[in-house]
Parts: C-alpha cells; sequence; structure tokens
C-alpha cells in the first residue's frame, strides 16, 4: 500500500508512530529515512510496487505533519497533508508487539455513527490519501463492513473536541475497541484546494504565528 519513513532527524515517538502506522496500513513497509532525499524515496517506493510515500514531518520532537505523495514514474505529485494536534501511540492505548499485515487486503475508512458533514468529507479524503476504500457508515457494524470488503482493517473518522480523529481498528487482533495509533487532526488540505481547519469551523479567531513555528522539513 505505502511506504511510510520521517523527516530527517526524527525522535523516537516518531519513529514509533512510523512503526503504528506499519501495523494498520496492510502491506506497508516504514523505513528510516537516513540521508535519502525525496527522490530516492520515490524510486525506492516505486521499487517496491508501492502507490503511496508518507512522511511524517516533526516539530518540537512530536509528529506534527503527514505528507502524501503518489507514487508513480509519470504522473508522481504531492497528494495532501495533515496537521495533527496530537498522538496516541499503540502502546499507550495498551497493545504492544502487533505485527504487521503482510498480505493484500483494502484499508477500509468508515465513520464512527452519527458524525457530522465535515468527518464524512474528511473519511473520502482519507481514503483518496491512503488509497483506501471509503464505506459509508449509516448504522451497519463494522464487523458487518469488514466482512462485505472482506477486510480486517479499518480506518474509523471520529468526533474529536478540536476537529476529528482517526483511529483504527484490527479486527485480527481483537473486535471489541480500537488498537491505535488515535490520530488527532486539526487541518486538512488537498493540494486541489479542498481543505478543513478546525478553528474555521468552530469560529475561534486565528492569533498570527510566530517564526519557528513550522514542521521539520525534508
Amino acid at each position: 500500500m505505502m511506504l511510510i519513513t520521517t523527516s530527517h532527524r526524527p525522535t523516537r515517538r516518531t519513529r514509533s508512530f512510523g512503526h503504528d502506522l506499519e501495523r494498520v496500513f496492510p502491506n506497508s513497509l516504514y523505513v528510516t529515512r537516513g540521508k535519502k532525499t525525496i527522490q530516492d524515496l520515490l524510486m525506492e517506493a516505486y521499487d517496491r510496487g508501492y502507490e503511496r510515500l508518507l512522511i511524517i514531518n516533526v516539530w518540537k520532537g512530536n509528529p506534527l505533519k503527514m505528507t502524501f505523495i503518489k507514487v508513480s514514474p509519470d504522473d508522481w505529485g504531492y497528494l495532501g497533508y495533515l496537521y495533527l494536534h496530537g498522538i496516541k501511540l499503540q502502546r499507550e492505548i495498551g497493545f504492544k508487539g502487533l505485527n504487521p499485515i503482510r498480505e493484500e487486503m483494502p484499508l477500509v475508512v468508515t465513520t464512527a455513527k452519527r458524525v457530522g458533514l465535515d468527518h464524512i468529507a474528511f473519511a473520502q479524503v482519507f481514503a483518496e490519501l491512503t488509497n483506501g476504500k471509503f464505506v459509508p457508515r449509516g448504522e451497519k457494524s463494522l464487523m458487518a463492513i469488514a466482512d462485505r470488503y472482506n477486510t480486517d482493517v479499518l480506518g474509523v473518522i471520529e468526533r474529536h473536541p478540536r476537529g476529528m480523529a482517526i483511529n483504527f481498528y484490527r479486527l485480527d487482533v481483537t473486535k471489541e475497541r480500537p488498537v491505535g495509533p488515535l490520530i488527532s487532526v486539526k487541518i486538512w488540505i488537498m493540494e486541489d484546494g479542498r481543505r478543513w481547519d478546525y478553528k474555521e469551523a468552530f469560529g475561534i479567531k486565528v492569533r498570527p504565528r510566530g517564526k519557528g513555528c513550522e514542521a521539520e522539513e525534508d
């Protein structure tokens, strides 16, 4: 599905986040960035047969931005970005040592029940970014959706006090609760102009940002 890495000089928490994502994106791989350029990473992703490259950017020691890039020799390009409030790792939720899924199955993206239109729009966007499959939730159970699309992995868009959140279910591990990581999203931006900002959505006044408030780039 995708090659996952970080910006240069990642922290331990950022690397742990990358490994957690490897465990919920089927048939994906986390690799150490080292001195690799974007071009190096794109070539590696292409050689391994991946359709997406995900780079986790860091600010003040924590993951702040997720950058998704389409992998194609003729038509590669940036797809979109998620700016994060914060994350909760799998080990912080109570799951340690999960094995990655080394087989082909879709990542199904849906929503919790009774969410707003913004959550549904973001579920569609997240499916685009990850090359997953968006499935409207309605009144269906997660088990019913997973059975219908023959998968063990679901990304579920949930309400969050400061925006919206992504949580992940591994039904081969437990059918009772999500395994994480839990990702709190404050802004999402697509290259085609679609975007959402929790401050704008909630009517919060935005203060001017000072210098040095950007994620560490590539």
